[in-house]
């Protein structure tokens, strides 16, 4: 009797928790399939309430009349270079970093990660004014310039460094004896074993990047050098006065705007996965 009670007591935890899964993904993925559905609707001034399940007009005039009316693809093009420039020097600076406090011992090295872990727990927001001061000072603002300071992060460095605690020291020494400097040991010893962390380095802080709207609504000025989320919030707020074609267009710029992190999230899930599991070790 206590052998049936078992697995019928298995099989109603486990139903249990498939059903508590599936809940929580419809809770979270249905705001945008409402987003999604509703970007279709042609001339929508209001979102309609109560909310419809499901379509009844399909039209893509939203996504014509923003891209026709909006430069879009010139915030698309500014994100994409703020994104991807900012995630290329961290990948290259903070693992240059992260190698120098973990496979190497220097005079003052505490006292630098004691400064790295303070720049951990300042929100950047405390930083802005004075970043923003300097920055007009040099001219930068309403540049590409003015994103220089992301090129390096206290979070990547630590990430990095972690990452290459779990990397046998065995692997320098080989290296060493075989007559390689740091330079090579870091670009042909550690860094290809440090695959995953860099791609969650890369993808939390493009996805940062591109969502970002405070540090682009206090750099720029043009709105030329507009971020997506920048032209985003103008084109919404167009949408509440009833202007710029209503409230669709904006739903159809929000679907544009988080479709690319949607994409790398898809493409790279593995990678980050593996990446985040930093304490399971290396491989090999």
């Amino acid at each position: 009797m206590a052998r049936e009670t078992l697995p019928m007591k298995k099989t109603v935890l486990q139903t249990l928790k498939y059903s508590f899964l599936v809940l929580l993904s419809v809770i979270v993925v249905f705001p945008f399939y409402i987003l999604i559905k509703e970007s279709f609707h042609p001339n929508l001034v209001t979102l309609p309430y109560p909310v419809q399940l499901l379509p009844r007009f399909f039209s893509s005039a939203n996504y014509m009349i923003l891209f026709q009316r909006y430069p879009v693809i010139k915030w698309i093009l500014n994100s994409f270079v703020i994104s991807a420039g900012t995630s290329a020097a961290q990948l290259l600076l903070c693992s240059m970093a992260a190698f120098g406090f973990s496979r190497t011992e220097f005079r003052g090295r505490k006292i630098l990660l004691s400064l790295l872990m303070v720049m951990l727990v300042i929100p950047i927001q405390t930083r802005i004014l004075p970043l923003f001061i300097f920055m007009s000072g040099v001219g930068w603002v309403n540049t590409y310039l003015a994103w220089i300071p992301f090129f390096v992060d206290a979070f990547g460095i630590f990430l990095m460094m972690q990452f290459m605690e779990a990397i046998p020291r065995e692997y320098d020494a080989a290296a060493f004896i075989d007559g390689a400097g740091l330079l090579t040991t870091f670009t042909k010893i550690i860094a290809p074993q440090t695959k995953p962390a860099m791609v969650v380095l890369v993808t939390f802080n493009f996805i940062n990047q591109w969502n970002d709207f405070l540090y682009p609504l206090i750099m720029v000025r043009n709105d030329r050098m507009y971020t997506l989320q920048l032209g985003l919030a103008n084109i919404f707020s167009q949408a509440q006065r009833g202007e710029g074609g209503g409230i669709g267009v904006a739903l159809a710029g929000a679907v544009i705007s988080f479709l690319p992190t949607l994409i790398i999230f898809l493409v790279y899930q593995k990678q980050i996965i593996s990446g985040m599991s930093i304490s399971a070790g290396v491989k090999g």
